[in-house]
């Protein structure tokens, strides 16, 4: 049964840990004196062993979809802080073009006990996975002389069962991106667009104007992240405390799925999938004039090299009536606690992402703004910017106060793969909701059992 290979894989994760401890492959065996649960308590350390003796240490770090950001804010971080670059050095290696890659490639270096990587980024949703098996260095040791400076939506991401076992990359509120000006033009004003009927009749008035103007690109295949942000804001779950699934009679997932289908329904929707190649031009053609989506889009958008959407683009909360949730919460690191370096690892990146002026080299690399209380009044990240007629940093904030974090487990990932399969079957109307429903707990049921087991 599919919870006992989970189970398994648990173990196996554990059992690894423990054997490289003791052998030294692919982990440094504890030093004077230290003992193994010590170590693996996330206990802080000084790592200038490297640096007395002239060494560099080589921190690996496992990323996803592209190395070229990573490789250029570590260069800067390391030249703005030259008492860690006479020690460290960084390797960037890319895990594949997602999180569920770079956690397929995690899972495969902690069962075989090879090329486990220092750092690794992925997404709260694997979080549970991975600190439910107890393969994770807890850092709450490291984050400790910064905890007060950080806000409440990042240390929500940073935690499992009470424990610190990530670092924010960036917490993902939701955000809506639109046209100011096509919004402006028609006369609508997104503050007074508070439900999912009047974002459609907003779309509807733009298209008197601009017949092909569409308000979203919700297709199917549904995006994971487009369902999850829905689902996210309304306190569902697929199961209860104890494990056992009861989506097919949760009001809220019942609402979720009516409401996408509300949406997948209306006159107002692209046939863009996002990132294909019909996406991009349908940004620059003005078929797209609106996204409800994550606050990360503001520097994806941005990539796009869209000459002509410069300064046309402002950015606001979601409606009212789906305002709150996020996208997998945010992207995080995490450390291995079979990894090589793990000490110096945790030291290295709780500065990187905490420091305030580290935050600046992130920020101007890749637009992320930081998980620090002091940026939401900083000119830094509040200042203008050439594509948007708003400012990012204000936005961003407002969105925070809405932040909720789906209820993910262990089994978050494969959940999600059956819930989307039937919602994609409801929405083509080849099942009734009812029946698209209880067939997803069907399968999770056969295929999970009990997602904490």
């Amino acid at each position: 049964m599919k919870r006992r290979r989970l189970a398994a894989l648990a173990l196996s994760f554990m059992m690894v840990g423990t054997m490289l401890a003791g052998c030294g492959t692919g982990s440094e065996a504890p030093a004077g004196g230290e003992t193994t649960a010590q170590a693996q308590a996330g206990e802080k350390k000084e790592t200038t062993e490297g640096a007395a003796s002239g060494e560099k240490t080589t921190l690996s770090m496992m990323v996803f979809p592209s190395t070229e950001n990573y490789e250029t804010i570590n260069e800067k971080f390391l030249e703005q802080n030259p008492d860690l670059a006479e020690k460290v050095d960084f390797e960037v290696q890319l895990g594949g073009s997602g999180d569920g890659d770079v956690a397929d490639k995690l899972r495969l270096a902690l069962t075989s006990g090879e090329n486990v990587p220092d750092i690794v980024r992925l997404n709260y949703t694997q979080l549970p996975e991975f600190a439910k098996a107890g393969v994770l260095y807890p850092l709450g040791d490291y984050i400790a002389e910064y905890e007060d400076k950080i806000i409440d939506a990042a240390k929500s991401i940073m935690k499992y069962d009470g424990t610190y076992y990530a670092l924010p990359r960036e917490v993902k509120p939701k955000v809506w991106f639109y046209r100011a000006d096509i919004f402006e033009e028609c006369g609508i004003d997104v503050r007074q667009v508070k439900t999912i009927d009047e974002f459609i009749a907003a779309g509807e008035t733009i298209r008197e104007k601009y017949p092909n103007a569409c308000m979203e690109n919700y297709n199917v295949p549904t995006t994971s992240y487009d369902f999850m942000m829905m689902l996210s804001g309304t306190g569902a779950g697929f199961c209860d405390e104890n494990g056992n699934y009861n989506l097919a009679s949760n009001e809220d997932v019942k609402l979720t799925f009516e409401r996408m289908k509300k949406l997948n329904d209306s006159g107002v929707m692209s046939s863009a999938a996002e990132w294909s190649a019909d996406w991009t031009p349908a940004f620059d053609n003005g078929e797209i004039v609106s996204q409800l989506i994550g606050g990360w889009f503001k520097t994806d958008f941005k990539n796009f090299n869209l000459e002509s959407q410069k300064g046309k683009w402002a950015m606001s909360p979601w409606p009212e009536e789906i305002r709150e949730g996020s996208d997998a919460g945010g992207a995080i690191w995490v450390i291995p606690a079979a990894a090589r370096n793990k000490e110096l690892a945790a030291e290295v990146m709780t500065k990187m992402c905490f420091d305030e002026d580290a935050a600046k080299i992130i920020f101007d690399v890749t637009g992320v703004l930081p998980a620090l209380k002091s940026a939401a009044d900083d000119a830094y990240y509040n200042g203008g910017n050439e594509y948007y007629a708003c400012s990012l940093g204000e936005v961003n904030s407002e969105a925070m106060e809405y932040l909720k974090i789906f209820p993910y487990n262990p089994a978050s990932s494969q959940e999600q793969k059956i819930i989307l399969q039937y919602l994609d079957e409801y929405l083509q109307d080849n099942m009734t909701l009812d029946e698209a429903l209880k067939a997803a707990q069907d399968d999770m049921i056969n295929q999970i059992g009990n997602p904490f087991e």
